[in-house]
């Protein structure tokens, strides 16, 4: 009888480097404003989030329900998931994400990018910023594109743990 074990490949492992992402699992509370610009008059922001580790550990996988307080126009829903990983060719960090606000659309809802310092930065159709602040919340940036190559400011909210 021959031993067909040895012959086995060991089975994948996640990328250690998704462990820099644990600073986002647990359930928050999200609370923040959007700014006046072309997407429309600034906005209050208000929900929850939650991240947590898809079993196997290859995935951090983060669902939220939002909405966005129009004033007189009512509450817009924001609702969707996001599938994190780690593309270990590029070295970078990936996330798709699928929200409320239409179809999926892999050019729209990939984003790439890494560490800057503290922050974690992924670029694609706009720019999102999560930094671990000191008291144990997390501040959430979101910007857009300009013609000139530059960022203009969209969101800045807080994310504040409740578990």
């Amino acid at each position: 009888m021959s031993d067909n074990t040895q012959q086995m490949p060991p089975p994948p492992q996640p990328s250690p480097e998704l462990r820099r992402l644990d600073f986002l699992v647990g359930t928050w509370k999200l609370g923040g404003k959007t700014e006046a610009g072309p997407m429309g008059p600034a906005a209050a922001l208000s929900g929850t989030e939650t991240f947590e580790w898809l079993e196997g550990g290859f995935f951090l996988v983060h669902r939220w329900n939002c909405a966005i307080d129009m004033g007189p126009a009512g509450k817009m829903p924001d609702v969707g998931y996001e599938f994190f990983d780690f593309d270990p060719e590029t070295q970078k960090f990936r996330s798709h994400y699928f929200s409320s606000f239409g179809p999926f659309n892999e050019e729209q809802s990939r984003y790439t990018g890494d560490f800057e310092d503290d922050k974690l930065v992924l670029v694609g159709p706009a720019k999102y910023v999560r930094k671990l602040n000191n008291d144990g919340s997390v501040s959430y940036d979101c910007d857009f594109p300009a013609p000139d190559g530059n960022w203009v400011p969209f969101m800045h909210a807080t994310l504040t743990k409740v578990s």
